[in-house]
Formats: C-alpha cells, structure tokens, sequence
C-alpha cells in the first residue's frame, strides 16, 4: 500500500484544518508578522494602531524581575529575585511605565518613557498629532491626614511627528487625566477624577473647565469618574454614569455639543451600565450597555447580568440584541459600510473566546462568529474595516465592513 510523504501529510493535515475551520464558520485571518513587538521587554503589543507598514503603539509595562540562579539563593529550592526591591509590591509599582513605541511594522523602536501607573492617549487618523496622559503615585507614601488619597502626579504630552519626538504640555499634576477625546488635532477635551472636565480650541495651549452633571458627583469620593465618555462622529460629547434617585438606579447619558457649555440629560437606562456607544453620524445612537446592577449594588440573589445592544429613537430606546449571560460585551463600532459590529468574550467554555457579532440591517439580525482563544491585543479599524489581533507574537487581520 502506497504511504503519504511527510511533506504531503503535511498538505493534507493543513488543508484539514482549513476545511474544518470553514464547516464551523470561524473567521480567515490573515498572518501579518510572527514577531510583532516581540523583542520589546517585558513582552505586550500595547495599543497599538498599523498604517500600511508602519505601528505606533502605546504600551503600560510592569518592572522586569529576574531570579538568582539556584547556587546563588540561599534556600536553593525557592526562587529568589535577583535584587532586593524585586520583591517589593509597592517598589515594583512605583516602577511601572509607559512607553511610546513607533517605526517599522517589523521593527519599532521605542521614542518616549515616563514613570506611570495609568495612561490615555488620542492619535490623529493620519498620525500628525497624538497627545499622551499619565499618572503616577508613590506607593510608599501614606495619605496626609487631611487627605483621602496618596496625591497622584498627572502630565500631559503632545507628539507633531506621529510619535517620534514629545514635548510636555503645561497642565497642573494634581488634577487627574482619565480620558483624552479629541475631534482633530486643535479641539478636544480631557475627563479627569471628580469628575471634571476640560476643552480646547488651540491644541492645547489652552483648557477652559466644562462644568458636569451634579448628579456624577459624590461627595465621598473626589475620585469619582464617569461609566463612559464617548466623542461621536457628530462632535458630541456623551457621558454616562450610574444615578440613584426614588425610583432606584439608572445610567444616565448627558450630551454636550461642540460649543455648548453645559451637558444636558439626553436618556435614562433603569438598571443599566453603559459599556460603549456608537453613532453613525445620521443622529443614530446605538448604545451598548449591561443589564442588572453592578456586583457591588446587586444582591446575592440578583439575576446574571445580560449584555445587550440598543438604539436610541426619537421617542425613546429599543432594545435591538440581548447576548447570552456568558456574554460580556466590551465594544460597540459602526463599520466603513455603516455595518454595526459588536465586540466581546464568551466564558461559557473553559477558556474565554473571542467573539464579535455583526449587524447589516441596524440591529435587527446579527451573524455571531468565534473569533478564537482571548487575543493578548488587537482593534477594530473603523476608517479601513481592519480588524487587527495578536496571539503568541503574531499579527493578524482580518476584513470586516
């Protein structure tokens, strides 16, 4: 009986698998790079954005720790870091970082770092300008008695060469920048702890306060933030958070337009989170948001919370999409072709996987695909209608419009 060759069993086990990823509707991703970002220590793609062959990515990273070899320990059965502050928690968060990684899709380099434990950024669409947040506190430092909190050290930057050179901006460091949301490189706005919030018309030069909702405020928390800040393809300003009042909870959302200078209530949500929003740019609102209250207002016995997709209309809001309770929903987009995309997890298997879910009618039908094993990173391109993935220092795409 004649036997297969190696090389040909190799054919046949690869077009198998084809097949068998075909018969179970799993997407075509195409391989762009087996090494994105790999040799950038500790090892993560960021956030990354890809134009043609170029990456800029930016990246929150953890302290490096190393280990003694086995005859330098003194217990030789237990590993020992090679330096003492290694084994600090708070040293080792004092040392956390973000770095700006920008160049060659095979080979970026990194062009900024500074001390920080949280970061924002924004990036034009043709990557003129890109303007970075960062906060940093000293872990070892204890509140002052008049204070709640260890004071956090907050600075701002712009970059006017996709990247590649950043100059500090002046902004005060103990007021907190969450969220960056910009309509182009002269106009936008910061969203700090309060919360609070701030707009230019000249790139920065300049921020004027936008007074906020009394209702985002607690009095107990001077770091409070809102659920979700969205800038719409209409200049919008959208803000979400979470009210209590006599009727119970509900989010509500507050829009502010360009040129105005005070929010103003637009939707209640009873019992609901708001996760994402999207608009299409024709006064279409969809809203992405989380059924039941969140784990620390809910009872023991509240019902699984449910992710679910609506749209807002003139005479209120219908509920387009429920997902199933092993379904968290983390991201609502309107695609080139005005498609609308849902992007989420599915922990209903031993493994999280995933998932996306992509609407051609508005909502009304929805064609649901596994997407595979929880990426390290990725993100969905709404200029190009790439979707971008990485697993294992590989890069994929795939087309989705």
């Amino acid at each position: 009986m004649p036997t297969l060759s190696k090389k040909n069993t190799i054919y046949l086990l690869a077009a198998l698998a084809v097949l068998i990823g075909m018969m179970h509707g799993e997407p075509m991703w195409t391989k762009v790079s087996s090494t994105f970002i790999k040799e950038d220590k500790p090892y993560g793609p960021g956030d990354f954005r890809i134009r043609g062959d170029r990456v800029i990515s930016m990246k929150l990273t953890e302290p490096i720790v190393t280990f003694k070899p086995m005859e330098e320990r003194s217990r030789p059965d237990v590993a020992e870091p090679t330096e003492a502050w290694m084994s600090d928690v708070k040293e080792s968060a004092n040392r956390r970082s973000v770095r700006i990684l920008a160049g060659a899709l095979d080979n970026p380099l990194r062009t900024f770092e500074e001390r920080a434990q949280k970061a924002d950024w924004w990036l034009a669409p043709d990557w003129s300008t890109a303007y970075l947040a960062t906060g940093w506190m000293d872990y070892h430092d204890e509140p002052k008695p008049s204070e709640r909190n260890t004071p956090q050290l907050t600075k701002l930057f712009k970059s006017t060469n996709q990247g590649q050179d950043w100059q500090q901006l002046e902004w005060p460091e103990h007021q907190d920048i969450t969220f960056l949301r910009f309509l182009d490189p002269q106009r936008g706005y910061l969203i700090g702890w309060g919360p609070r919030i701030w707009r230019t018309t000249d790139g920065g030069a300049n921020w004027t306060e936008i007074p906020v909702p009394e209702q985002a405020r607690d009095p107990q928390d001077e770091r409070a933030e809102f659920d979700l800040v969205a800038l719409g393809k209409d200049g919008t300003l959208r803000l979400a958070f979470l009210v209590r009042d006599d009727t119970g909870y509900h989010s509500q959302i507050h829009v502010l337009r360009w040129g105005e200078n005070t929010p103003k209530l637009a939707l209640r949500l009873p019992e609901q989170t708001v996760t994402d929003m999207a608009d299409d740019g024709s006064n279409r609102l969809y809203i992405l948001s989380q059924t039941g209250l969140p784990s620390y207002l809910a009872g023991p016995d509240a019902a699984p919370r449910l992710s679910q997709v609506s749209i807002q209309r003139t005479n209120g809001v219908d509920v387009l999409q429920t997902f199933d309770k092993s379904v968290t929903g983390y991201a609502l987009y309107t695609t080139p072709s005005q498609a609308l995309l849902f992007d989420g997890v599915d922990e209903s298997g031993l493994r999280p996987r995933d998932l996306t879910a992509l609407s051609l009618d508005g909502g009304r039908t929805w064609k649901q695909e596994d997407e595979g094993s929880s990426a390290q990173g990725g993100y969905y391109d709404t200029q190009t209608g790439t979707r971008w993935r990485v697993s294992s220092y590989s890069l994929y795409k795939r087309m989705i419009q």
